[in-house]
């Protein structure tokens, strides 16, 4: 998990409208941390796991980089780096405030998808052919998005391995 309740407490000491942090209960923030830190493990970062970077240093074999792939439980740290960026835990941050305040990736996406409503004769529209690029990434937070963003690999960034 990135970032711990205490950390959380002090962020979110110093940001407005933090009411559903405050608010809401340490094992329903550890939870928020938890579905957060889950939704940015699953998005594809630049470089390798410092657990494997540090195999890679040594010229380790096959069998000790799948291994080191293990070692390390988060996609962070990276590379030469031993500690997790200040910005992956701002993210996660304010990605579990987001999630605390009632949104999920489903919900907002089901939402962005109506794009006119009725009253008499009730009726509804969707264009569900555009959202926004977070959501599909899964990740409801905006501000968090911005956070996250500079450490995604480009769309052209592949690794090809033999197994």
């Amino acid at each position: 998990m990135y970032g711990t309740l205490t950390d959380g407490n002090t962020y979110f000491a110093t940001r407005l409208h933090a009411e559903a942090w405050t608010g809401a209960s340490d094992p329903d923030k550890t939870a928020a941390l938890t579905e957060a830190s889950e939704a940015i493990d699953r998005l594809r970062f630049a470089g390798m796991r410092h657990s494997v970077w540090l195999v890679s240093e040594e010229n380790g074999d096959k069998q000790a980089l799948l291994d080191a792939v293990n070692d390390q439980a988060n996609e962070f740290p990276r590379g030469s780096d031993e500690a997790v960026p200040t910005d992956i835990e701002t993210a996660c941050y304010e990605e579990a405030l987001s999630r605390l305040d009632g949104k999920g990736p489903d919900e907002e996406l089901e939402d962005l998808a109506v794009v006119a409503q009725g009253y008499s004769s009730v009726r509804t529209t969707y264009d569900r052919s555009f959202a926004q690029e977070h959501l599909n990434a899964g990740i409801v937070s905006p501000r968090a998005w911005r956070y996250i963003k500079p450490f995604l690999a480009g769309p052209r960034d592949f690794k090809i391995s033999r197994v």
